[in-house]
């Protein structure tokens, strides 16, 4: 029996990928360093954890673990081998839902932009439809299969014996940046007309994951409304909006698309999607009108980074400019000093979260960047003219 093939007709019927597991540890360390977004949210995506799972499970049962964040894993044995399906979503992204999971297991605001990247890469699917889906391709290839049962696994329940603070040094972003520089490439190439160039490109770097062979085949340019989301994260691009910003945004329209299930639900999210970014771009634009380059990009990294310490050599080496020249030219321009833009940062998210939820103020405090509450409340009276208690009542 060809198992291969049988792993191939499950990814394309679900658009999700599948594994064959063979009893070596490589394909689950792999598939860790792949998908778990964070060891603490996800304790079931670890290669050890899915070890001791797999070596344990029976051989007819379904198997779905759904862990902290919704994120799942489908897998079940068949003709001897495990099959894994994963990560998929079973709902879309809910930037409320994703900030509480956050704060509830006491990690920082600068988690959100990468798991918000993480959580809308993956394609939305149901329970009921993968076990259709894998019992269809079961009986395609072996009639007399026996029928399985299904078991949910909610994830390990042990709770840390003192509580724990997850803080990021930095955040990779290079796959992202990666893709822009690729898609870039490819548009420069089409502007100048260089048919040949790209033909050429094409045929020398097939052997590479990360090139242009990659967009070619990519899903994202296979439909209309695709191509359109393409053109519109370019023409963002040139405003000069962070490309992280513009992919949180285009990702999540990917991610809906996956799940509509009419034209009109494809066009609605299409305009939704226009209507967010051309919005963006606009706050960009108000916000750093008059910036000189160097400036913009210490604003963007500012606004990835505002909830942890930040040093002035990492701003020197982004703007490649000497620490007081920085100062000069970003307070002549913005107005106000570096630490007082992060506090306005700061203390902006915190405003939103003081008026949009009921969390404690120490939480939100922490939320932000401030591991001291008494100073987060001085800073906060010190932007808004309130305390955050004030605030919050006023509101």
């Amino acid at each position: 029996m060809d198992l291969e093939l049988f792993r191939k007709l499950l990814h394309n019927l679900l658009n999700a990928e599948a594994i064959i597991y063979d009893n070596d540890n490589r394909t689950l360390t792999a598939f860790e360093a792949s998908h778990c977004f964070q060891k603490a949210l996800q304790p079931m995506f670890t290669a050890d954890s899915l070890s001791y799972l797999l070596d344990s499970m029976d051989d007819t049962t379904f198997y779905e673990i759904v862990d902290k964040l919704d994120v799942c894993l489908f897998f079940f044995r068949f003709e001897k081998k495990v099959f894994l399906i994963a990560p998929y979503a079973r709902t879309e992204y809910s930037d409320e839902k994703m900030q509480n999971i956050l704060i509830e297991n006491k990690m920082p605001a600068s988690y959100a932009i990468s798991l918000k990247l993480y959580y809308t890469a993956l394609p939305l699917l149901v329970t009921y439809q993968i076990q259709r889906i894998v019992t269809a391709c079961m009986v395609s290839f072996d009639p007399r299969f026996p029928e399985y049962t299904y078991r949910k696994l909610l994830g390990f329940q042990e709770e840390p014996k003192e509580p724990k603070t997850y803080r990021q040094k930095s955040i990779d972003y290079s796959d992202v940046y990666q893709r822009y520089r690729l898609e870039n490439r490819l548009l420069k190439l089409i502007e100048k007309g260089e048919v040949e160039s790209i033909i050429k490109a094409y045929e020398e770097l097939q052997d590479q994951p990360a090139s242009l062979i990659g967009l070619f085949l990519s899903p994202a340019y296979q439909s209309p409304l695709s191509i359109l989301r393409a053109l519109a994260r370019k023409a963002a691009e040139q405003s000069g909006l962070s490309i992280i910003t513009i992919d949180q945004i285009t990702q999540k329209s990917v991610q809906r698309l996956s799940g509509a299930d009419s034209i009109r639900k494809q066009t609605q999210y299409c305009y939704e999607m226009l209507i967010e970014l051309t919005a963006a771009v606009r706050d960009h634009l108000v916000n750093t009108n008059g910036y000189s380059p160097a400036v913009v990009t210490v604003v963007e990294y500012l606004s990835l980074n505002y909830t942890q310490n930040i040093s002035m050599d990492a701003l020197c080496r982004i703007s490649d400019y000497s620490s007081s020249h920085l100062a000069r030219i970003f307070k002549q321009e913005t107005g106000r000093t570096i630490t007082q833009y992060i506090a306005d940062l700061r203390c902006r998210q915190a405003a939103e979260m003081l008026r949009e939820t009921r969390l404690p103020v120490q939480e939100i405090s922490s939320y932000v960047g401030y591991t001291d509450n008494n100073y987060f409340v001085k800073v906060f009276k010190k932007v808004t003219g309130k305390t955050p208690s004030e605030y919050r009542v006023f509101k």
